[in-house]
This record gives C-alpha cells, structure tokens and sequence, in this order.
C-alpha cells in the first residue's frame, strides 16, 4: 500500500470524530436564563431572556407560557440585536408555578428545545 493512501486512512476516522464533535457542539443550548430555573421573580409582568450558547434563529424559534392551571400561551418574540439570545415579555401573571417551554433552531439544523421552570409571587 502506498504511504499516503496509508496515512489518508489511517488520519480520516479521526477527521470524522472531529467534524461529529463540532457539529454535536452546534447544538443550541441554555447558558442562562431570566428568570432562571426555579427562581421566584414578582409579577404580574416578567421580562423574559434565553441566552444559548451558539446563533438561533428567532424566526423559527418559539416561546410558550404554561401557566398554573395547564394552559398555555405563545409568547411574542422581541427582536433582539444579538443572535444567541431570544427575549419577550409575559404578562399579567398571578402567584403560581409556571413553565417557560422554548424551541429553537440552532446553526447545525437541529431543532433543542427545554422548558424553564419559575414561580411568581405578587
């Protein structure tokens, strides 16, 4: 077998595992959050930031309000200036347990998504 074709075979299993742990690391997910897992903010209007640790895009993204009683809400998206972060606003939220449920498409294709567990106090 010829050296380099030796060497091409032996180095593309490698540049496989390279390219798989880049795009695995594409994969948008939660760095921070307003307000954030289990925290107790004050109602009745909470301003709500999800920073993710790679771009998304808010177009395809969504943000929905599970409130006390199981319904739920789909939250209108801010346009925000920077593209890890999707904003919004909810309101006239009463003492509770609430769900915050997102949805994003991250630069890799792949569609995450999570919720965000909260409580309001008024």
């Amino acid at each position: 077998m010829k050296p380099n074709l030796a060497r091409g075979l032996l180095c593309a299993p490698a540049i496989v595992l390279v390219v798989w742990a880049q795009a695995a690391m594409a994969h948008a997910i939660v760095v921070a959050s307003t307000p954030s897992p289990r925290q107790t903010v004050q109602g009745p209007e909470v301003n709500i930031e999800i920073r993710f640790n790679s771009r998304v895009d808010a177009a395809r993204s969504r943000l929905t309000l599970v409130r006390p009683d199981g319904t739920s809400v789909v939250l209108r998206l801010a346009r925000a200036g920077e593209t890890d972060i999707l904003t919004s606003v909810a309101l006239g939220l009463e003492n509770g347990t609430y769900r915050l449920l997102w949805q994003t498409l991250s630069v890799d294709g792949h569609i995450t998504h999570g919720e965000i567990p909260f409580d309001v106090s008024r």
